[in-house]
Protein backbone atom coordinates (compact mmCIF):
# COMPACT_ATOMS: atom_id res chain seq x y z
CA UNK A 1 0.00 0.00 0.00
CA UNK A 2 1.36 3.73 -0.83
CA UNK A 3 0.70 4.96 2.59
CA UNK A 4 0.88 8.96 2.75
CA UNK A 5 2.45 9.92 5.84
CA UNK A 6 0.38 12.77 7.86
CA UNK A 7 1.64 14.59 10.51
CA UNK A 8 -0.22 15.98 13.10
CA UNK A 9 0.69 19.95 13.68
CA UNK A 10 0.76 21.39 17.04
CA UNK A 11 -2.50 23.27 17.55
CA UNK A 12 -4.71 21.24 14.52
CA UNK A 13 -6.42 18.61 14.57
CA UNK A 14 -5.49 15.09 13.66
CA UNK A 15 -5.97 15.03 9.61
CA UNK A 16 -6.28 11.20 10.31
CA UNK A 17 -9.31 11.59 12.58
CA UNK A 18 -12.97 11.68 11.02
CA UNK A 19 -15.20 14.90 11.64
CA UNK A 20 -18.36 13.05 10.12
CA UNK A 21 -18.66 9.32 8.52
CA UNK A 22 -22.00 9.51 5.65
CA UNK A 23 -23.24 7.36 2.58
CA UNK A 24 -22.36 8.94 -0.79
CA UNK A 25 -26.10 7.35 -2.67
CA UNK A 26 -25.74 3.56 -1.87
CA UNK A 27 -22.53 2.41 -3.03
CA UNK A 28 -19.85 4.92 -1.21
CA UNK A 29 -18.74 5.53 1.99
CA UNK A 30 -18.13 9.72 2.64
CA UNK A 31 -15.88 10.47 5.30
CA UNK A 32 -14.89 14.36 6.28
CA UNK A 33 -11.73 14.52 8.27
CA UNK A 34 -10.87 16.98 10.77
CA UNK A 35 -8.38 18.70 8.71
CA UNK A 36 -11.43 19.37 6.44
CA UNK A 37 -10.47 16.65 3.34
CA UNK A 38 -13.54 14.80 1.76
CA UNK A 39 -12.79 11.21 1.05
CA UNK A 40 -15.23 8.96 -1.08
CA UNK A 41 -14.64 5.26 -0.60
CA UNK A 42 -16.75 3.04 -3.10
CA UNK A 43 -17.86 -0.12 -1.21
CA UNK A 44 -16.74 -2.59 -3.52
CA UNK A 45 -13.11 -1.18 -3.57
CA UNK A 46 -13.38 -0.94 0.55
CA UNK A 47 -14.31 -4.69 0.84
CA UNK A 48 -11.03 -5.25 -1.19
CA UNK A 49 -8.72 -3.65 0.60
CA UNK A 50 -10.24 -4.99 3.71
CA UNK A 51 -6.99 -5.32 6.12
CA UNK A 52 -8.28 -8.75 7.61
CA UNK A 53 -5.98 -12.58 6.44
CA UNK A 54 -9.57 -13.63 5.35
CA UNK A 55 -10.32 -10.95 2.81
CA UNK A 56 -6.47 -11.02 1.52
CA UNK A 57 -6.86 -15.09 0.28
CA UNK A 58 -10.01 -13.36 -1.72
CA UNK A 59 -9.76 -13.40 -5.44
CA UNK A 60 -13.04 -12.28 -6.08
CA UNK A 61 -15.48 -10.87 -4.73
CA UNK A 62 -19.18 -12.04 -4.92
CA UNK A 63 -21.78 -9.11 -5.87
CA UNK A 64 -23.15 -9.14 -2.36
CA UNK A 65 -19.78 -9.04 -0.48
CA UNK A 66 -19.37 -5.58 -1.56
CA UNK A 67 -22.64 -3.98 0.08
CA UNK A 68 -22.68 -2.83 3.30
CA UNK A 69 -24.87 -3.76 5.65
CA UNK A 70 -23.72 -1.56 8.68
CA UNK A 71 -21.25 1.35 9.49
CA UNK A 72 -19.96 2.42 12.78
CA UNK A 73 -17.56 5.44 13.95
CA UNK A 74 -15.47 4.00 16.78
CA UNK A 75 -12.77 5.88 18.48
CA UNK A 76 -9.89 4.62 16.89
CA UNK A 77 -11.39 2.92 13.40
CA UNK A 78 -14.39 2.91 10.93
CA UNK A 79 -16.50 -0.34 11.09
CA UNK A 80 -18.32 -1.68 8.01
CA UNK A 81 -20.32 -5.19 8.82
CA UNK A 82 -21.06 -6.28 5.23
CA UNK A 83 -24.49 -8.24 3.62
CA UNK A 84 -22.46 -11.19 4.11
CA UNK A 85 -21.63 -11.15 7.75
CA UNK A 86 -18.07 -10.04 7.55
CA UNK A 87 -17.05 -6.91 9.54
CA UNK A 88 -14.10 -5.37 8.42
CA UNK A 89 -12.20 -2.93 10.54
CA UNK A 90 -10.35 0.34 9.43
CA UNK A 91 -8.32 2.15 11.43
CA UNK A 92 -8.27 5.55 10.83
CA UNK A 93 -4.54 6.10 9.89
CA UNK A 94 -5.17 3.34 7.82
CA UNK A 95 -8.58 4.27 6.05
CA UNK A 96 -7.38 7.99 5.22
CA UNK A 97 -4.43 5.92 3.22
CA UNK A 98 -6.69 4.37 1.30
CA UNK A 99 -7.68 7.70 -0.02
CA UNK A 100 -7.64 7.98 -4.08
CA UNK A 101 -8.42 10.95 -5.07
CA UNK A 102 -6.02 13.66 -6.70
CA UNK A 103 -5.12 15.58 -3.92
CA UNK A 104 -4.04 12.33 -2.57
CA UNK A 105 -2.34 10.31 -4.80
CA UNK A 106 -0.10 13.29 -6.75
CA UNK A 107 -3.14 13.57 -9.54
CA UNK A 108 -4.22 16.58 -11.15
Amino acid sequence: MNRKLLLPIVGQPDPATPKDVHLVGRYALGVTWADEHGSIFPFDRLRRDCPCGACAALTALEPAMGVARDIKKHADAIVVTWSDGHASRYPHADLRALCRCAGCTGGH
